[in-house]
Formats: structure tokens, sequence, C-alpha cells
């Protein structure tokens, strides 16, 4: 998927998934929401729908580093997405 957004390219296939949550409606697997880094620094909100919810749609939001915990907050992550997003300076440890 691509999006220009501010002038800028978004392109999810040469993004780097930093987070990911699975999404499910009436029980069912809808898509997922991710965190994305682009080549260039870029930092975005991308949301995936396989056709399960109507109100679900692709897209790329734009986000600012601090604008990234309000969108992750309550996610399940594993060790991997914590240590990237401790590399990344997004979170701190409690």
């Amino acid at each position: 998927m691509k999006t220009v957004i501010n002038g800028k390219v978004y392109d999810t296939d040469t993004m780097t998934t930093l987070v990911s949550n699975k999404a499910y409606h009436n029980g069912n697997y809808s898509g997922q929401s991710s965190i994305c880094k682009t080549p260039g620094g870029c930092y975005c909100y991308v949301t995936e729908s396989n056709g399960q919810d109507l109100y679900r749609r692709n897209s790329i939001q734009a986000l600012t580093k601090d604008q990234i915990t309000e969108y992750i907050d309550g996610w399940q992550l594993n060790d991997e997405e914590l240590k990237t997003l401790l590399e990344e300076d997004i979170v701190e440890p409690a």
C-alpha cells in the first residue's frame, strides 16, 4: 500500500514494522494495526483490513515519535517488539 502524506510517499513494502496488533470483529480475524518506520526515519500507523469488518479500512497515518505510545497503549508486546521500542526510545522501562 502506498500513500502520499505531506508530500512524502509512505510505502508499506519498504517500511520496517516495529510492533503490530491483530484485530478481530465478531470473533473473526479482520486485519491488523502496526506501527512502522520508513527508510527515511518517519513513523506511521498502518491499518490493514481483510474485509471482515465493514468499518475497518486500509490506511496509513503519519505519526510523530511522541504520538506512538497513544496508539499502542494496551497492546500485548512480545520480547522482540519491546526491545525494538526501547531501542527506538519510544517507551521506557517501568
